[in-house]
Order: structure tokens, then C-alpha cells, then sequence
């Protein structure tokens, strides 16, 4: 499990139930994916299965598109099915696509934006612009893509202007219904949380480029991957230079739009990852079409089988560290949903329980303490004023040891899931209330008054 998900789908039970984000919750992301994700658990059920099945059919269905567009521009299968297995073999892809988080979404989006444009008779601008926006609506690092869409379109500015437009519609909304509280949860907060600002600390960011292309001190097999489609990718660009296609500059957009944020990870650059892949295969087909001589054809294609081999081992390698869990730095779906049997059992239906973390409430019918819907809000209040606190609905950590120390939760659920101050330290809290310990799974523990 990773932590973020936990918010993810939380804000989707909360927009599921007519909570409206910022408004009436902390949600640090665009607003879009609670309500795709709370439509989705209206119609199959709320619970970790759904959700995660709803991820992996987003991936999957990003695969497709990308298959498809191969398929339909190039007119050769061997080069689509290479493509998407360069798209599916990807660590990053493998990793972060078919969780809870806003990669998938996002992601499918955009390219169905650049298929609607790249190698038709017929661009369809309008409809690219809408997907884009709600791209944007998604994941704000994907606003990024609008230049390279407005360059590869200038001629068709109006369509695609119009469409854009109407794909942030649902965060326009948002920004007018709450105003200060939007700028805060997607602005102001990712710039206060640490102290470098919305964008600095450049050697936070060295550190992670190293990682990710397996010169750093985590990620080996993923990074090592990575760098073979860097390295895939940068050929291409030489290979195309001066008629690149449009997924070139989308994927060098992102790229340096991931690299931005403070602190920056890893997993952000995943969603690079199926535009690097079409701008390889764009180089591909150039190189093997018929008016190449046929020794070179064969020799690239030995190349790219080369390459394809060498990035299936190091994902399986990637996949193996993947799927590995620890109790205390990458728990398991079954413990968390063995805590959630436990909170389900001891509350009482629409209870507000402290739970340490928002995921352990998903598929239970308890409700989360006030101002705490999200991990992070401990974060967020420790950094402006306690009216401030209450005007964005964070609550801060010393509030929170308070209501345990007033025995104000009747069920609390304790496990530490930030990597940054201030920590859940709630031991000696519970001492003074007098809670008692009722069940421990792996390092998570519940108690009751």
C-alpha cells in the first residue's frame, strides 16, 4: 500500500456523499479523481478491491489507446505490440499506474488527446482540448502539455482554446465555490510544506534524478529501466531531429514539470513514460520503412529486440522489489484491510474514529475525525494559524493529542504514515486517556476507551 492512496480514496467516499473538496475537505490534488473514483464505488461498492481494479482498468485502457495509436499511425503490429510492451514492462508504469493515485487518470487522458490529433486527416482539436483539460483537472504537473499541443495546433488555436476551457470547467467551479481554500490545498500548501518553497532544494532533486536512472541509493532495477528508455528516447530525438512528433514534446514537458515540485519522487515521472515510449517508436518506423536498406532494417531490429530483452529483466527485477511488503515501511493490502475488519466490528455505524490514516476507514461504515480526512492536515496546520487550521479544515497534531487526552474518540487507530514532522506520536496520549489496547496488526494498533 502506499500512503497517498489512502487519501485518494477517502476524498472519493467524501465526493461519493456530496462532500465538495476544498470547500469541505483538505484535498492537496485537482479535483477531478474523487468524483471518478466516487462514481465508481457508487455503482460497484466501496472497498480497496473496487478501487484498485478501477486503477488497473485505467492503466489498461492507457495501453490500449497507446496500442491503437501505434497500430492506426504506422500500420504494423510488430511496432504496436512493441510499444506496448515497452508501455507495460515499465517499472514506473507497473508501480504506480494501477494503485490509487492520479497517474492512471491522468495519464490516459492526455493520450487520448494526442490521439486525436497525431497522424489524422482530421484532428479532432476540440476533443483534445477537452481531454486535456480534465488531464489538468486531474493532476496540475499536466498543464505542462498545453504548450506542446498549442505549438503542434497553432492553426487551430480556436477549437482547441475552446475545448481546453471546457475541460477545466469542474476546477473552475471549484475555484469559484472556494477560492482561498483551492489556491491553498493546490498551491500554498505543496509551497509551505517544506522549507525550500514550491521549488527548490536542488539537491533533493539530484537526489532523485540519480535514483531514477539507477545511480542512487534505491530503485536500482527500476532506475536502470528507466535510463534504457531515456537513452531509447534521446536516439529518437536525434533520429527525428527537426520533424519531431508531438509525444516528443509532451514527454520533455512533463519531464521537467515532474522535476519541479519540492520535494520531488521518482514516481512522478511515470506519466513521461507512454510519451517517451511513442516518440521511440516514432523513430522505429521511420528507420525501418521500406526506403531503408535492408541490412539496416534488420540491424535495427535486432537492436530493439536487444533492448526490449534487456528491459523485460530489469522488470522482472522491478516487479519482485514491487510486490514485497514490510509491516513498517510498505504494508500490505490484507493487514490494512484486517484493520479496517477491526474498526468495522468496534464503531457504530457514521462513528467519527481517529484514525491515524484515512485508508483504515475505506470500506467501513466510521467516518474520520474532523480535519483529519487526510494524513497530512497535522502538516499543513503546522504551518499557518490555528483560524487559518479551521478555514482549510486541517486539524493540527496538538489538537489531536488534546481530544485524546479528553478521551473525545471512543476508537483510535495508531500508525505512523508521513516521512515528515509532525509524526503521530500519540503513546503517551493514550496513556493519559486511559485507552486500551483492543487488537495490533502488524504496526498498527487500536484502542478504545
Amino acid at each position: 500500500m502506499d500512503g497517498d492512496e489512502g487519501v485518494y480514496a477517502y476524498a472519493a467516499r467524501l465526493a461519493r456523499h456530496g462532500h465538495v473538496p476544498y470547500r469541505d475537505f483538505f484535498y492537496e490534488q485537482m479535483p477531478l479523481l474523487p468524483y471518478v473514483y466516487g462514481g465508481w464505488i457508487a455503482v460497484t461498492g466501496e472497498s480497496w478491491y473496487s478501487v484498485r481494479v478501477l486503477s488497473a482498468l485505467l492503466a489498461a485502457a492507457a495501453g490500449t489507446v497507446l496500442y491503437l495509436h501505434v497500430l492506426g499511425r504506422h500500420r504494423s503490429r510488430p511496432l504496436a505490440s512493441a510499444a506496448l510492451a515497452l508501455y507495460a514492462l515499465s517499472a514506473l508504469v507497473l508501480g504506480y499506474f494501477p494503485i490509487v493515485k492520479t497517474f492512471a487518470l491522468a495519464s490516459l487522458l492526455l493520450l487520448g488527446a494526442l490521439a486525436l490529433v497525431e497522424g489524422r486527416e482530421r484532428p479532432r482539436w476540440l476533443a483534445a482540448g477537452l481531454l486535456l483539460g480534465l488531464a489538468v483537472d486531474t493532476r496540475l504537473v499536466f498543464a505542462a502539455a498545453v504548450p506542446a499541443f498549442a505549438v503542434a495546433g497553432r492553426r487551430r488555436l480556436a477549437p482547441f482554446g475552446a475545448g481546453l476551457a471546457a475541460g477545466l470547467v469542474p476546477s473552475l467551479v471549484l475555484l469559484a465555490l472556494a477560492p482561498h481554500r483551492f489556491v491553498f490545498d493546490n498551491l500554498r500548501y505543496h509551497g509551505e510544506k517544506t522549507t525550500h518553497g514550491l521549488v527548490g532544494d536542488p539537491g533533493q532533486k539530484a537526489r532523485t534524478a540519480a535514483n531514477l536512472v539507477g545511480y542512487g541509493r534505491a530503485d536500482h532495477a527500476l532506475g536502470l529501466q528507466f535510463a534504457l528508455l531515456l537513452a531509447a528516447t534521446a536516439v529518437a530525438v536525434w533520429v527525428l531531429r527537426g520533424r519531431l512528433p508531438l509525444a516528443a514534446g509532451i514527454a520533455a514537458l512533463l519531464g521537467v514539470a515532474c522535476l519541479l515540485p519540492t520535494p520531488t519522487y521518482v514516481q512522478y515521472f511515470c506519466v513521461a513514460v507512454p510519451f517517451m515510449v511513442l516518440t521511440v517508436v516514432e523513430a522505429a518506423a521511420t528507420r525501418l520503412s521500406g526506403s531503408e536498406p535492408l541490412t539496416r532494417r534488420r540491424a535495427l531490429s535486432a537492436a530493439l529486440g536487444i533492448v526490449l530483452a534487456a528491459y523485460a529483466v530489469a522488470a522482472g527485477f522491478a516487479y519482485a522489489h514491487l510486490v514485497d511488503t514490510s509491516p513498517l515501511l510498505k504494508p500490505s493490502l490484507a493487514s490494512v484491510r484486517k484493520v479496517s475488519a477491526v474498526v468495522e466490528r468496534d464503531s457504530s455505524p457514521g462513528e467519527q474514529v481517529l484514525s491515524s490514516w484515512p485508508g483504515y476507514l475505506v470500506g467501513t461504515h466510521a467516518e474520520a475525525w474532523p480535519g483529519y480526512t487526510n494524513q497530512f492536515a497535522p502538516a499543513a496546520a503546522a504551518h499557518v494559524s490555528p483560524a487559518e487550521a479551521r478555514r482549510v479544515h486541517v486539524v493540527s497534531e496538538a489538537l489531536l493529542e488534546a481530544a485524546i487526552r479528553a478521551r473525545e474518540p471512543r476508537l483510535v487507530v495508531y500508525r505512523n504514515w508521513i516521512t515528515t514532522e509532525p509524526f503521530a506520536r500519540w503513546d503517551e496520549p493514550l496513556r493519559a486517556g486511559g485507552y486500551r489496547l483492543v487488537a495490533t496488526v502488524e504496526t498498527a494498533r487500536i484502542y478504545r476507551r
